[in-house]
């Protein structure tokens, strides 16, 4: 990953399963496939409340980042199903430890951070994950001023979600899991 590094951060908000959300996603989402990079799909783990069931993660070189997911003839939904989208915006990295969780057996904890946040060394403090990916926002228009992705060891996980939820700015927080997503 390089310095000049983009993620888009893209969220669903709908009831649907993973084998009826994904060929949706992909119809979408191949919009933003960069060729060097697949996005990720994260699905949230049950059991887990939050308000996105789904997120996905496009990483992109900042002078090819594509801001729109949705065509502007389309409404922020997919309309003829129940999911609507959330455009969180684009982040750079400011601190990046690990890539993926199904490595070692952590699982991701994904917290949505707001722009009222100004103590953003308490997260690193929490002691109960294992490695830490902290993201900016690179435009004011961005829905959230962080985004902090906790690898942690799926016995704290619960622990470490309560603490975060604790956090008054700490806004969106949940448990996620990789989904495998087979590409054509």
């Amino acid at each position: 990953m390089k310095k000049d590094t983009i993620f888009q951060f893209v969220c669903f908000i709908t009831n649907l399963e993973l084998d009826e959300f994904v060929p949706k996603w992909e119809h979408y989402a191949k919009r933003l496939m960069n060729k060097k990079t697949e996005p990720a799909l994260l699905q949230l783990v049950a059991g887990t409340k939050n308000r996105f069931r789904y997120i996905s993660q496009h990483e992109w070189p900042d002078q090819d980042f594509q801001f729109s997911f949705m065509d502007e003839r389309r409404s922020e939904h997919f309309p003829e199903h129940n999911v609507k989208v959330v455009q969180t915006g684009g982040y750079i990295p400011l601190h990046v430890e690990k890539r993926h969780a199904e490595d070692d057996g952590d699982v991701k904890l994904i917290s949505f951070i707001s722009h009222n946040e100004n103590d953003i060394e308490f997260y690193r403090r929490l002691t109960l994950y294992r490695h830490l990916n902290i993201y900016q926002a690179f435009y004011e228009s961005c829905s959230y001023g962080y985004v902090l992705e906790f690898f942690v060891p799926e016995k704290d996980a619960d622990e470490l979600l309560f603490q975060l939820k604790q956090r008054p700015c700490a806004t969106e927080t949940g448990i996620y899991k990789e989904c495998f997503v087979p590409h054509a």
